[in-house]
């Protein structure tokens, strides 16, 4: 099945590689193309589409075209049961284009209903064509709002925000079931997100109040999962056991209570190739280069995101080997 991906412009390199690590995760997929912040994928596999943080629509792509062609592919566009419309998206007359279209399907028998519609056929009219498909799913843009860090009992400065801690979450692959470690937890950010979409949430902070408040968020959300009061230098857990990880290391040069942030780096990277099973990945969030901390990962890709005049995260996503 070729599907479209519809990608958030607030990070798009993000967001096309959630959309492939979780296709990749789910079932068999092949990268066809890219258009702006349109990504295509031959895809065949089970659905994933509510875990994406930074795909706003997903379509099951039919034809791709220029624009002078699209009254002749709605021509031949299946014509699906319930009430339809047309939505278009990118620079042209989208009323007018909407009216037209849905005009052709309306000859060919269709439901139309703008209001209350069962079925959306879509177009998105990027920079090198036109694209033609049904909307199978649309990011709930609410959920990430209601879930902002100040809505929680249990509240620290500087919180991952629910949306990146997700993507970053979905980069690992990790699945439903399996097991999923922030080694430094603080809040919770990551692990709600991942008890959330089924994921078997273990925490692991080294000061023991914010460890109680972690639990205290996990609870406010009806999650079940561990919060272990620990060093992410020495974990308390088995060897290959973890299914994916994702942290957001301290800024900090070094605490009185936890050393210098350089042994913080050696030894946590240590623990985690030993406890992350062959083959899988830990997305790591930090303010300075790490590739020496971190030899034996392999980098799959690292970014960068601004936060404010003085801070820049760098965003990791490494393999173990």
């Amino acid at each position: 099945m070729k599907l479209l991906f519809y990608l958030s412009g607030e990070n798009p390199d993000l967001a096309r590689l959630e959309a492939l690590r979780l296709a990749e995760s789910y079932g068999r997929v092949r990268e066809l193309g890219q258009d702006d912040r349109i990504l295509i994928l031959d895809y065949d596999g089970s659905e994933f589409f509510d875990r994406l943080a930074y795909t706003n629509e997903v379509v099951q792509l039919y034809h791709i075209c220029s624009p002078d062609e699209l009254e002749v592919v709605f021509k031949d566009l299946p014509v699906l049961e319930g009430k339809c419309c047309v939505r278009v998206k990118g620079d042209a007359d989208r009323t007018k284009l909407e009216r037209e279209l849905g005009s052709v399907l309306w000859r060919r028998g269709a439901k139309i209903s703008v209001s209350e519609p069962d079925v959306v056929y879509r177009v998105y009219i990027g920079k090198n064509a036109c694209y033609v498909g049904i909307i199978k799913h649309v990011r709930d843009k609410k959920q990430f709002y209601l879930r902002r860090p100040d809505r929680r009992p249990f509240l620290m400065p500087s919180a991952i925000k629910p949306k990146l801690a997700r993507g970053l979450v979905n980069l690992t692959g990790v699945r439903e079931g399996e097991a999923f470690l922030d080694p430094m937890c603080g809040t919770g950010s990551f692990l709600i997100e991942a008890g959330l979409m089924g994921i078997y949430p273990v925490g692991i902070e080294f000061f023991e109040k914010i460890a109680r408040g972690c639990r205290t968020n996990l609870n406010h959300y009806g999650i079940k999962g561990e919060v272990i009061n620990g060093d992410a230098r020495n974990m308390p857990i088995k060897d290959s056991s973890i299914s994916g990880i994702a942290t957001d290391y301290p800024y900090l040069r070094s605490t009185k209570a936890a050393g210098t942030i350089e042994e913080l780096y050696m030894k946590s990277s240590e623990e985690m190739e030993r406890v992350l099973k062959d083959g899988r990945y830990a997305a790591v969030v930090t303010n300075i280069d790490v590739e020496k901390y971190f030899g034996n990962f392999k980098i799959v890709f690292k970014f960068e995101e601004r936060v404010h005049g003085s801070l820049t995260r760098k965003i990791y996503l490494m393999q173990s080997k």
